[in-house]
């Protein structure tokens, strides 16, 4: 393998900091050490991490976050695991049980219009309705015919579930605006993170599982967001009733502090006097106790 198809240890940590803070390029060196991880190493001896290699980080990492798993048990847990995938979900850190990625040739292969129905379950005429919107795109063999590219169907099959909640094609044009916008961004952070060398194999699995991680991040983003907006504007959230609360409770607040700090002030103002009395009184009992022994300095 090309020795920038592989990820640099501090890519590795770039690339999982974000759910793991702490993690560290000491932290991956010490999991080497116990045998956990095994990277590739190039004729200089620089680590060098497979993205399979990262996904077996992950849930090591998350093992030790969320069931405090100790390395001994974690190593025997990821030995007797036929599927790393699979013990990902089992342990949690997948949501969705994994599905088998579609084979190379049905994902990047032509197939005409007319046959989307029987491979797909949807019209073609929801299939135009998607081309005329920008989701997919009709290609034209030279002959004329309508052909649909295999990496598309994805978008078909999220559209058509989009279609049960009475979403249509052109309700959905502001997300193809959003992604070639942000298109230009992840491409320049990945190409920095993968560099340009497209000679290994695994480069798409790579390139998948990082646009995998950048893409969690950003929806996770996205999501919160919106949910804001949408829960706001159904005035779900903070309606006006809870600002008046907000501010009755508030000048309640405020009013209790002053009159904590007169309260505090008159024991102090209070305090002062009796101190002043107290000095006052000292001085005259001196005097009067002083006084028989002027007389009796006289006498003498």
């Amino acid at each position: 393998m090309a020795e920038r198809s592989y990820l640099s240890i501090g890519q590795v940590v770039n690339l999982l900091r974000g759910t793991y803070p702490d993690l560290s390029n000491s932290k991956i060196r010490f999991l080497e050490d116990e045998g956990l991880i095994t990277p590739h190493r190039t004729p200089k001896g620089y680590r060098q991490y497979s993205m399979d290699d990262v996904e077996r980080l992950e849930v090591i990492l998350h093992l030790q976050k969320t069931r405090y798993m100790p390395l001994n048990v974690i190593k025997q847990r990821l030995e007797g695991a036929d599927d790393l995938h699979m013990l990902a979900y089992e342990v949690g850190l997948l949501s969705d049980v994994p599905m088998k990625a579609q084979p190379k040739e049905t994902k990047q292969k032509l197939h005409p219009l007319e046959d989307i129905p029987d491979l797909l379950g949807v019209s073609i005429s929801f299939v135009r309705s998607l081309a005329q919107n920008d989701l997919v795109r009709i290609v034209k063999s030279p002959k004329n015919r309508e052909l649909i590219d295999g990496n598309d169907f994805e978008i078909i099959r999220f559209c058509d579930e989009l279609s049960r909640f009475h979403i249509e094609p052109r309700n959905l044009r502001q997300y193809v605006v959003s992604a070639n916008r942000e298109s230009t961004m992840f491409e320049q952070v990945l190409v920095g993170m993968l560099g340009m060398d497209d000679s290994d194999e695994d480069r798409s699995a790579k390139l998948e599982r990082a646009f995998k991680k950048l893409h969690d991040l950003t929806d996770g983003l996205h999501t919160a967001l919106l949910k804001n907006r949408v829960f706001e504007s159904l005035n779900a959230v903070v309606k006006d009733a809870d600002v008046d609360s907000i501010d009755d409770e508030l000048a309640r607040a405020e009013a209790a502090r002053s009159a904590h700090k007169a309260e505090v002030a008159q024991r102090e103002a209070a305090s002062q006097a009796n101190a002043r009395q107290a000095s006052d009184q000292k001085p005259t009992g001196s005097k009067a106790a002083s006084a028989p022994a002027v007389k009796r300095r006289a006498n003498r």
